[in-house]
């Protein structure tokens, strides 16, 4: 069985991204680098952004800020903050807010935490196991079965979700439930997917010396302003890094915080840019990745190595970041690296996050390509809705 067997198609015209010859004579054909629109038209931006992504992406720290007054109205039984470990169960855009809280709030944590991304629970959740079920639908079977043995077990379990079926369960047998608006992707509901763990850990005394949400939304809202639509490219660094990535595979690198940041660059340029990318964490990266930089010669100017560093980095991710540039330097491989700005840890990975987010929506404009519709994703589940019937 092929790919044309398993998603549905049988022909070639009819793959995803396609073009038949008569498109290409009609001018439909994907745009070659030379032929690529100007992000400074707000026609233009209109016309390829017809549902806004832009707009999701700058609504982040006002996300922040309602996760904020929903976690606080949220109070806990003495079992759900006397606990050994955190097991958040999600898929995508729905788990890596988890991620991103572990990375940033990971040495702070008084208890493991832990993304889990599978139908079942692992073996070791026990009484102890605090499981938080996020999922922006309410419908992803994944989570649902995972939070279904979760309550079956009568483990201390809290819903974060918009509804479906997830939040449903939770109102009936009154699960603690984190409910929140926010129509659109999961993946542009970010600020909710780190702002409501961060603050129900907040709330269960399991996150001590917590970073303050109100500096983050100030920093938030000065970086999204610099790359907003309007700041022309000559001045606009989300706009110029996806004109260097344009017409390249991006390889993001990152290290502590900021590796959970790399791989929220990866699935963002993959579902907004509908591009291929790569994530390397550092320094694993350097015991393995930066081994296949050579082969094959002719593809080097493919690819576009992006760094997202931490201004607090160790010392010693320096020297290996150091160490790389040399290594890559003498490959002549494109490069470049984000540093993050802002006064705690949450702003920098929650402003290198919405960087990243910016620079994937405006390479989606410069490929004329609508961000928002997951095309593939949507066939993908029904496709496995009709396998598993």
């Amino acid at each position: 069985m092929d790919a044309r067997d398993f998603f549905g198609y049988k022909h070639e015209d009819e793959e995803p991204g396609r073009r038949s010859e008569d498109d290409d004579q009609n001018g439909d054909r994907p745009p070659l680098p030379e032929e690529a629109i100007t992000l400074d038209d707000p026609a233009a931006l209109a016309r390829i952004d017809a549902s806004d992504m832009l707009a999701r992406v700058r609504a982040l720290p006002r996300q922040l800020a309602q996760a904020r007054r929903i976690a606080a109205a949220t109070t806990l039984e003495a079992r759900y903050r006397e606990v050994d470990a955190v097991l958040v169960l999600g898929m995508g855009g729905s788990a890596i807010g988890s991620d991103l809280v572990a990375g940033i709030a990971g040495d702070r944590l008084r208890v493991p935490l832990v993304v889990h991304r599978d139908y079942e629970l692992p073996a070791w959740a026990g009484d102890r196991t605090l499981v938080v079920a996020a999922s922006h639908s309410g419908e992803t079977v994944e989570t649902l079965r995972a939070a279904g043995e979760a309550r079956s077990k009568g483990l201390p379990l809290v819903v974060i979700s918009t509804g479906g079926e997830l939040a449903r369960r939770a109102q009936e047998d009154r699960t603690p439930l984190l409910k929140y608006e926010a129509p659109g992707q999961p993946r542009a509901a970010i600020g909710f997917g780190v702002g409501l763990l961060h603050e129900l850990l907040v709330g269960a005394g399991l996150l001590v010396d917590p970073d303050p949400l109100g500096p983050a939304v100030e920093a938030l809202d000065t970086l999204l302003e610099q790359g907003a639509p309007g700041i022309e490219t000559e001045a606009n660094p989300a706009k110029q890094l996806a004109w260097s990535v344009f017409g390249r595979i991006p390889v993001v690198y990152g290290a502590g915080p900021m590796a959970p940041v790399a791989h929220r660059w990866k699935t963002q340029l993959n579902e907004n840019a509908k591009a291929w990318a790569m994530f390397e964490p550092m320094p694993e990266a350097n015991h393995n990745a930066i081994e296949g930089s050579l082969n094959p010669r002719e593809l080097s100017d493919a690819l576009y190595v992006i760094q997202v560093r931490d201004r607090d980095e160790p010392a010693e991710i320096t020297a290996r970041y150091r160490v790389v540039e040399e290594l890559l330097g003498e490959r002549a491989t494109n490069r470049s690296a984000y540093w993050s700005e802002g006064p705690s840890r949450l702003a920098r990975v929650l402003g290198a996050v919405a960087f990243g987010d910016l620079v994937s929506v405006y390479l989606a404009i410069l490929y004329q390509t609508d961000p928002t519709p997951v095309t593939l994703l949507a066939m993908l589940k029904e496709r496995l809705a009709r396998a598993t019937d």
